[in-house]
């Protein structure tokens, strides 16, 4: 370090090191000391397992109320059952199986046409996961994709709560306080609402806590490793944005709004703060750009890329005031985006937040946190206040987000997941204090600690993780006790919930694809063959991308379940309408009409030629099947067998 750094990092830390600093500690008392590196999740002093055991600890009781919840996916094996309640988990299953499949045979791991066969669908449109893809990968080739998800689903929350552990860490002296702030977030109604569906994207939220961390450690407490925590934090960008874009661009807006409450508290304190940082900075923002810039383009302007929101009524999805103390508030005109209210907060957590923070306003941190929570949530109330059953047509700040592009996509909704974070970080706080309660205060310009003196040459060696002498003496029994009991009142709602064990449904299983279809690629080099399976509604197309999933992927299907550019480019859900499509639509609704009119019969044809059918696959327990295959039999003529119930016709040949 040159002497200019040295010294802009002793202005640095002299201005901002009380911002963020946890009661009792050295940096609340106003020392000023030259330099302090961020400690405790980016390393200290202490021995590796002495820094290692609180986390090994929390992450053992997070596990364990994890498996609460999936306990019966571990009572038949890994692999046998997947969560239940919407067609979102057999699409998660095929998108873990696909970035293993599409390494081992060089295909393109961000676009794929083994669904939407004709035209393709670009994966990072969609909620791909590809890094949960590349990490479950051994356990996909091994024990296959339905296994890599109950694996995923049982690890989302538990280290989700371990990320937030780590930030809270960050803040208070006493590990049963992080743990709270853990619980809040990683076992919160946001996450737990979508758990139940699988939804890898919007669960797997370990990344964002470490995110401020590093942020933390490069703009607020100083680190004498810029380029380490800068390359840390440029790396954990890029892994977030392969697990879900639109909670990397909620995360990044929430940091943009923690930091203008901390600009605007301590305005003295940006200009040092960035100048000591920028290396760090600079370093991660070189690390986005280079390993971003193709999946970025491939988003935006990519083969078969959406143009516009996803979701083309995504203005419409908002919670209400009232949803935050009602658990289960499916509010009348409200639509919720996963089906479950993840925006409940609970009269209690509520009350301790509210009390905490006049108790203890002269803490900056509790200060700074509230205020981003607050943010947050007004966030996540949509485009418009909703109070209750009404809607009062009041414009709110996330409306603003509807004419960004890009930004554009993002449910407000989802900011839930960063107010889980940030009261989960409060309660913590504020339990913390409590723990702590009757310990003396030092006055600034005292003795701080051991070893720390407060002159502005000196170094101090209370960090950002190192409490006082106060902090570090044991807690009396009755404080510890209370501070427990306090964190169970604001916590223990939330057990209401989610409701546990989740559903499960058996993978699903077929003899028609049991073994290879007769026009099955094989040693002579024939392609891969288009499917048609009947029915294709979502649930059943769901089912046909876990069988394709699990069967290697040896055929391919003319439709998919997944996000597709429609007219205009904007996006859809669901496949093209063509004569197929509307036979077997009308074969769903039990309305399809026999003998079919000649028109019919030749779209038909004229369809499964232009799409590429190499089969069709009718399959038996769907209601109209039996309309279906003889509707089929008066174009394809005689099966080419029946397995299981399941008929099977081969499309010849368009002729010339």
């Amino acid at each position: 370090m040159s002497p200019g750094d040295a010294v802009v990092s002793s202005r640095l830390v002299t201005r901002a090191a009380p911002i963020l600093a946890p009661r009792g500690s050295s940096l609340s008392t106003g020392a000023p000391p030259d330099r302090l590196a961020a400690r405790g999740a980016l390393g200290t002093h202490a021995s590796p397992w002495r820094r290692a055991w609180p986390y090994l600890l929390a992450f053992g009781a997070y596990l364990a109320i994890a498996l609460a919840a999936w306990w019966h996916l571990l009572s038949g094996g890994f692999g046998a059952a997947l969560p239940t309640g919407s067609a979102d988990a057999g699409q998660e299953v095929w998108f873990l199986a696909w970035l293993p499949h599409a390494l081992g045979t060089g295909s393109n791991p961000f676009f794929s046409r083994a669904i939407f066969s004709s035209s393709g669908v670009n994966l990072l449109d969609n909620t791909s996961t590809d890094l949960l893809g590349l990490l479950l990968a051994p356990v996909t080739v091994t024990a296959g994709p339905v296994a890599s998800l109950d694996l995923a689903v049982v690890l989302a929350p538990a280290l989700s709560a371990l990320g937030a552990f780590a930030l809270c860490r960050r803040y208070v002296a006493w590990s049963p306080a992080a743990f709270a702030g853990g619980l809040c977030y990683g076992f919160g109604p946001f996450l737990t609402g979508d758990l139940r569906y699988g939804h890898l994207d919007l669960t797997w939220l370990v990344l964002p806590p470490l995110i401020l961390c590093c942020l933390d450690a490069l703009l607020v407490r100083g680190t004498d490793r810029p380029l380490f925590v800068g390359g840390t934090l440029g790396m954990l960008v890029v892994a977030q944005f392969f697990v879900s874009t639109e909670l990397l661009a909620i995360s990044a807006l929430t940091a943009a709004v923690a930091a203008i409450v901390v600009s605007l508290g301590w305005p003295r304190a940006v200009l040092p703060s960035l100048a000591a940082a920028w290396r760090g900075l600079a370093v991660a923002a070189g690390i986005v750009v280079l390993a971003l810039a193709y999946p970025f383009w491939v988003v935006v302007a990519g083969p078969h890329h959406v143009v516009g929101a996803v979701w083309p009524h995504i203005g419409g999805i908002a919670t209400s005031l009232a949803a935050t103390v009602e658990p289960h508030a499916e509010l009348a005109s409200v639509a919720f985006i996963s089906g479950s209210n993840g925006s409940y907060l609970g009269v209690t957590l509520l009350a301790v937040l509210l009390f905490g923070g006049v108790v203890l306003w002269r803490s900056a941190v509790l200060r700074v946190v509230l205020s981003t929570a607050l943010v947050a949530y007004v966030g996540s109330l949509g485009y418009e206040l909703h109070v209750g059953h009404q809607a009062f047509h009041v414009p709110l700040p996330a409306a603003v987000l509807g004419h960004i592009p890009l930004l554009d996509s993002i449910a407000p909704e989802r900011f839930a997941a960063m107010v889980d974070l940030f009261c989960g970080l409060a309660l913590a706080v504020i339990v913390d204090h409590l723990r702590a309660w009757d310990r003396p205060r030092t006055s600034a310009g005292s003795r701080t600690s051991a070893g720390s003196r407060t002159s502005a040459g000196s170094r101090t060696s209370a960090g950002p993780h190192e409490t006082s002498a106060a902090l570090s003496r044991p807690s009396t029994p009755l404080l510890a006790g209370l501070a427990v009991s306090v964190a169970a009142f604001a916590l223990v709602p939330f057990a209401t919930q989610p409701r546990w064990p989740y559903a499960i449904a058996p993978s699903p299983r077929t003899a028609a694809f049991a073994r290879p279809l007769p026009t099955d690629p094989g040693a002579d080099g024939r392609p891969v063959p288009v499917v048609a399976i009947y029915p294709n509604t979502s649930s059943w197309v769901s089912k046909e991308m876990i069988w394709q999933a699990e069967g290697g992927f040896s055929f391919t299907l003319p439709d998919g379940y997944a996000i597709v550019p429609g007219a205009g480019g904007h996006a859809v859900e669901s496949p093209p309408t063509d004569a197929l499509w509307l036979v077997f639509a009308a074969g769903s609704l039990q309305r399809l009409r026999l003998p079919l009119a000649r028109t019919t019969r030749v779209a038909l044809v004229g369809d499964l030629h232009a799409l590429g059918v190499d089969d069709v696959v009718a399959l038996p327990g769907a209601p109209g099947s039996k309309a279906v295959r003889r509707a089929l039999g008066e174009v394809l003529g005689r099966p080419l067998r029946v397995l299981g119930g399941a008929v099977v016709w081969h499309v010849q040949a368009a002729p010339g």
